[in-house]
């Protein structure tokens, strides 16, 4: 074994190697589920730049040794470096390469509170999305970000992330995952976005079934496990080639119980678009 060159190998391209991708990111790092233990959200941060991992969830950390140790269950540093060894099958011709991490901006002084801004009910109203509604599932984020305030409206996920859209911004506050509305219903509602799915309340399309909203097509895959027992997927997916992309994927895992909604609103790009069109805006006063 080559002792340098195990200590050369990233926690990214070691968990890959055992199976486990990224569930999602923040400012500093990429979050997992935790590779020796059973959880339901992912406690497990690993800091790419710095080689270094912690558990939330048991208080625990350190870099590529002790968790060969957590897996291996050895606490000699020699069969450690085996276990890497063997897990990364070296040497390797062809080496897993992830995406380069780039830190990204810091989010700071996050404050989370009732939804009362009378500008971001405007936005909303402006889209044909009611105060009542977007209050019963949404939230006021007020943030800095470069030493400047900003609010927005905000989304919660599975993983506590936070998406956010005001009339001049959308992003999110990390980490980024599907969010999950489960009221035990057989039938499960599919939306690309929140707006979308705040459209479909308003539209009465979400009347007692479940919902996952994956704030993104590229979480579609985490969105699958959350699907899987469901005997019946309504998709209201966009209209483009993403959202066609999306749909094929679940048409692929899980056939007939995929239906496409899509075609309640053909003419427009998404289910908000379509509302927004149902609606015509006559006045873009609040009362509160």
């Amino acid at each position: 074994m080559d002792i340098d060159a195990i200590k050369g190998i990233s926690l990214v391209d070691f968990l890959h190697h055992l199976g486990y991708d990224p569930t999602g990111r923040d400012s500093k790092g990429l979050w997992y589920y935790a590779p020796y233990r059973n959880e339901r959200r992912p406690s497990f941060h690993v800091r790419p730049g710095k080689g270094v991992w912690y558990d939330f969830g048991t208080g625990e950390g350190g870099d590529i040794f002790t968790l060969a140790g957590q897996l291996s269950g050895k606490s000699d540093f020699i069969e450690q470096a085996k276990y890497i060894a063997e897990t990364m099958n070296m040497p390797v011709a062809e080496p897993y390469k992830p995406l380069p991490f780039v830190e990204e901006p810091t989010f700071e002084d996050v404050q989370v509170s009732k939804l009362v801004s009378p500008s971001l009910l405007r936005y909303l109203a402006n889209r044909s999305i009611p105060a009542a509604i977007a209050q019963r599932y949404c939230v006021q984020v007020d943030y800095k970000l470069h030493g400047k305030s900003y609010y927005a409206i905000g989304f919660e996920n599975n993983a506590h992330g936070y998406e956010l859209r005001n009339a001049f911004f959308k992003g999110s506050y990390p980490p980024k995952h599907i969010t999950h509305v489960n009221k035990d219903n057989p039938r499960c509602n599919v939306f690309e976005g929140f707006i979308d799915f705040l459209s479909a309340e308003r539209l009465g399309f979400n009347d007692g079934t479940d919902t996952v909203v994956l704030n993104s097509v590229a979480n579609i895959g985490k969105a699958i496990p959350a699907l899987a027992a469901y005997p019946l997927i309504l998709c209201y997916l966009d209209n483009d080639e993403a959202g066609r992309n999306a749909l094929a994927r679940l048409h692929r895992e899980f056939g007939d119980r995929v239906m496409d909604k899509s075609a309640l609103y053909p003419n427009h790009k998404d289910l908000n678009g379509y509302l927004m069109s149902l609606n015509p805006k006559k006045s873009t006063i609040i009362k509160l």
